[in-house]
């Protein structure tokens, strides 16, 4: 870290803080809850290939009812610049309070702690890697033609050899102004069809390149076709630095809480949505009730509070601001995420998304995914799982809410309800060409 940051951290206290984490681990980590059991998968099949048909009002092939209400949610998305058997590249923004675009000559600085906001415009190239996959219905001679991307297997779809992966994830980015950073998202806006943009703050131990990839992977995942930004706040990288990150954390409120408000006052009439994920979290709620004790209104869509690495307290007192400034806040949570059982331990106060015991805030949607398949940590399931992915399309794309989500299902407990994933997500089976980048 560079000296002048004004975080000063011995060795010492960083590797006690991680024996701190390791002990929490070991001590506290719980089994996973039941897994969903297999059932049958609702799918959403959607093909661009019918889309003048459907506007025109034309009837389709037996089978092929109800895409028409997917038209503008599954529309090809506007940041993908390139798209090909093996690969697909996604050009989208960044605002950054790294020092990353002051430090091309210096490596060590790239993550130095920026009291102002930086942009950028990236390209992220990533694998396909659902080539291959094709939904084929042989009941009664019925057949889709084209690739689809599927996030799911299902024993009622063939799935054909994949195609090898030859490619790695690319990522590259540029420095830009504000102007052409709030221009370039106006013009993808514009280009949108639901006039949306989606910004994505990530967690502890994530580097600059590994949070543009995640945002794009997100995208895909979602599937997201509005604009897209990441905004990057300059985690050290590496579990011995969970203590540094924190004061890191908490300087990178204000230069965020500037970022969106130039966002907000530069794109007017877009509606803004927020996915944050584990310690981005504390930065983002507090500057949403920062922005609420200003005065602010409504001035956001859908805040998805995914696995946040909040205590409870500051949580539930930052939690009616947050509510004030949105339109919906969802929190995700999981009693297996043993990142969230080990930050217990060091701060010795329960996580808020930690769903051993959901945590119910007023005006806040609790989804407690600890029945869904996730990773061994139980910590990234909002993108590593396709029940999630599929979860917050449904949420933030097709604008449903959790009681007609028919894979939730609602629980009550002393302190109110909340839901629980009871059966898997629709499997999304959706078709893009993109003809126009051919």
């Amino acid at each position: 870290m560079n000296r002048n940051s004004g975080f000063r951290f011995s060795v010492e206290g960083v590797l006690f803080a991680l024996t701190c984490v390791l002990v929490a681990m070991a001590l506290g980590c719980r089994p996973p809850q039941m897994p969903i059991l297999g059932k049958d998968v609702h799918v959403i099949q959607y093909d661009t290939a019918y889309e003048e048909q459907l506007r025109s009002g034309k009837p389709l092939r037996f089978g092929l009812d109800g895409m028409e209400r997917y038209v503008d949610s599954l529309a090809e998305p506007v940041a993908i610049c390139e798209w090909s058997a093996d690969h697909c590249k996604w050009d989208f923004f960044v605002a950054t309070n790294r020092g990353i675009f002051d430090s091309e000559q210096d490596s060590m600085a790239a993550n130095r702690v920026m009291g102002q906001v930086h942009y950028g415009r990236c390209q992220v190239t990533l694998p396909r890697n659902d080539v291959g996959l094709r939904m084929i219905e042989e009941e009664n001679d019925k057949k889709i033609h084209g690739e689809l991307v599927s996030h799911r297997s299902n024993a009622n779809l063939s799935r054909q050899t994949q195609v090898p992966q030859p490619i790695t994830t690319k990522v590259a980015a540029t420095a830009i102004s504000e102007t052409a950073f709030l221009e370039g998202v106006a013009d993808q806006v514009r280009r949108s069809r639901e006039k949306d943009v989606l910004v994505f703050v990530h967690g502890f131990n994530v580097g600059f390149e590994d949070a543009l990839s995640g945002t794009a992977q997100l995208a895909l995942g979602i599937p997201f076709n509005g604009a897209l930004i990441s905004y990057c706040w300059p985690s050290q990288g590496g579990v011995m630095n969970y203590g540094v990150d924190e004061p890191i954390n908490q300087a990178s409120v204000v230069p965020f809480t500037t970022f969106l408000l130039a966002l907000r006052e530069g794109i007017p009439d877009a509606s803004i949505h927020i996915v944050v994920h584990s310690m981005g979290n504390r930065i983002v709620m507090e500057s949403l009730d920062r922005l609420h004790q200003a005065g602010a209104a409504k001035l956001f869509g859908h805040v998805v509070l995914c696995a946040p690495d909040v205590g409870t307290a500051d949580f539930q007192q930052w939690a009616p601001g947050v509510v004030a400034v949105s339109e919906h806040v969802t929190l995700y949570a999981n009693a297996s995420d043993s990142a969230l059982i080990a930050s217990k331990g060091l701060h010795a106060e329960r996580r808020a998304g930690d769903a051993l015991e959901p945590l119910i805030v007023s005006g806040i949607d609790t989804i407690d995914c600890s029945r869904i398949d996730s990773s061994w940590m139980g910590h990234s399931y909002f993108s590593d799982n396709d029940d999630v992915d599929s979860d917050i399309f449904l949420m933030v794309k097709d604008h449903q809410p959790p009681h007609k989500r028919f894979h939730l299902s609602k629980k009550d407990s002393s302190s109110g309800h909340y839901w629980q994933f009871s059966q898997h997500a629709p499997n999304l089976m959706y078709t893009w060409h993109f003809k126009h980048l051919q």
